[in-house]
């Protein structure tokens, strides 16, 4: 059963051969708490299709539906943190996903001990368990960089390598506690600036992990070669791209869409 979730994931994310532009509604935060509706309204009109949140603003899941149906734009993903992937939380955080029409849940941050390895086995325990529970519903997890798993080191290996990559407990007949990586069921949500702020590599990282990111963020205030990253992103099969204002969360100065970003998406 297990097997087949992952291919027919898997089949669903390789098959949209152009990514689509989602917004990030925390990057406009100030202004969809005076006018959510409007927000929503104006983005969509600046010419995105969908967009990412986890601030609801006091709506409920039905009426979280009900907006992004009238304002023409697709629910992408919510951004939620461990917590709400934990039982029982991650009951109602399905409960949501459900009523809500959104399919994506994207872990939007943790900040694991730089000293203690078994605090992120934490996370990849929690992650892997309600991915595997989410994939029964339709629902794909994801977890979202920042850029400390590339800056924190652990067992002498970036903390993003060590959350993904097998690790040598797993070969050991020891009396420790066993270290798995995050299961093929957990999908990423590579965020490139946040990566190169780490000192990573975002093409490099796209390239290690291929056909794993459904969405990846989009910051362009970070100085970057952001056509070879959304290029190298297109290739591998993302299907959203998630603009990510940092600037001005009171305006949609950071919304407004580059050209070269207008000819990729067509």
């Amino acid at each position: 059963m297990k097997v087949l979730l992952v291919s027919l994931l898997a089949t669903a994310f390789t098959a949209c051969a152009v990514p689509r532009l989602a917004f990030q509604v925390y990057g406009v935060r100030d202004l969809a708490a005076k006018d959510l509706r409007g927000t929503l309204k104006a983005a969509k009109a600046l010419g995105y299709e969908g967009v990412e949140t986890g601030r609801f603003f006091g709506l409920g899941a039905s009426e979280l539906k009900a907006l992004c149906a009238e304002t023409g734009l697709e629910l992408v993903a919510l951004q939620l943190y461990p917590y709400n992937l934990t039982e029982p939380e991650l009951g109602e955080t399905i409960r949501f996903c459900r009523d809500c029409g959104c399919r994506r849940v994207n872990v939007a941050w943790y900040r694991g001990s730089a000293e203690n390895a078994n605090d992120w086995q934490l996370l990849i325990n929690v992650l892997n368990h309600a991915a595997e529970v989410c994939a029964k519903e339709g629902i794909v997890v994801a977890y979202h960089n920042h850029d400390h798993e590339f800056s924190t080191k652990l067992e002498g290996r970036t903390v993003w390598d060590w959350l993904w990559t097998p690790h040598a407990a797993d070969r050991e007949n020891a009396q420790v506690v066993v270290r798995r990586p995050f299961s093929s069921l957990v999908r990423q949500e590579i965020d490139p600036a946040n990566c190169i702020l780490g000192g990573g590599d975002p093409i490099a990282c796209l390239k290690r992990h291929p056909h794993r990111n459904p969405t990846i963020h989009v910051s362009l205030n970070v100085a970057a070669d952001w056509p070879a990253i959304l290029k190298a992103a297109e290739e591998d099969g993302v299907e959203w791209l998630v603009m990510k204002p940092t600037n001005s969360p009171a305006s949609l100065s950071g919304l407004q869409i580059p050209d070269f970003l207008k000819r990729m998406i067509r």
